[in-house]
């Protein structure tokens, strides 16, 4: 849709400074959608929160994008912020489902002229096993895509024929170690889907988890 307002904008003020206006233009409606996207899956979570199952994590990722095997430039680094919720299965808590939402990026750079990185929006699902303060988690990303910037030579080169798709639905294992109310955890996630003409995406991201 970004280059459609992206043309918009360019008839209207029939130079680059308009079609910068149109991409500011996108990134605010995107805001838009990632906010309301929060709220809504607090609510989903629910705001009652308890001490042992509700949230919040951040830290710091690595993406990286591979065709066929062969890795697509260096690693684009950002952080990523989010806050889940882990319900108790059973009796006890030795198996957790673990849910929520969060803001991150994908995408590879080569240099500051040259990359592509996508913001998301993330549903994380997951089962949680604990085994004293230590705890192991695999599950699946559903990972909404909000906006895209891919520039060639410091160009921009997006185009409707080759922007990355909307959706993608990576796995994810991950260990931690739980202290208190703090959680410091690294969680390896891998892309199955082909998102933009045989490319996949990867990650790796390492941060602090905070119960409240």
């Amino acid at each position: 849709m970004t280059p459609i307002i992206n043309k918009l904008f360019c008839k209207i003020g029939g130079n680059r400074k308009a079609k910068r206006v149109g991409k500011k233009f996108m990134k605010l409606c995107n805001m838009r959608v990632f906010v309301l996207g929060i709220v809504a899956c607090l609510l989903f979570l629910g705001i009652e929160a308890n001490a042992q199952g509700f949230g919040v994590r951040s830290g710091y990722q690595v993406a990286y994008t591979n065709n066929n095997g062969n890795r697509i430039g260096d690693g684009l680094g950002h952080f990523y912020l989010g806050a889940f919720r882990n319900n108790k299965l059973g009796i006890g808590s030795l198996l957790m489902l673990h849910t929520g939402v969060e803001y991150m990026q994908k995408g590879h750079r080569t240099d500051d002229a040259n990359f592509r990185k996508m913001d998301y929006l993330s549903i994380p699902v997951g089962l949680r096993t604990k085994f004293g303060p230590m705890f192991a988690q695999v599950g699946v990303n559903g990972n909404f895509k909000l906006s895209e910037t891919y520039e060639v030579n410091g160009s921009d080169a997006l185009t409707s024929s080759n922007e990355t798709n909307s959706f993608d639905l990576p796995a994810h294992i991950g260990l931690g170690i739980k202290v208190l109310i703090f959680e410091l955890e690294a969680r390896y996630h891998q892309g199955f889907l082909d998102v933009n003409d045989g490319n996949k995406n990867s990650y790796l991201q390492i941060g602090l988890a905070i119960g409240l």
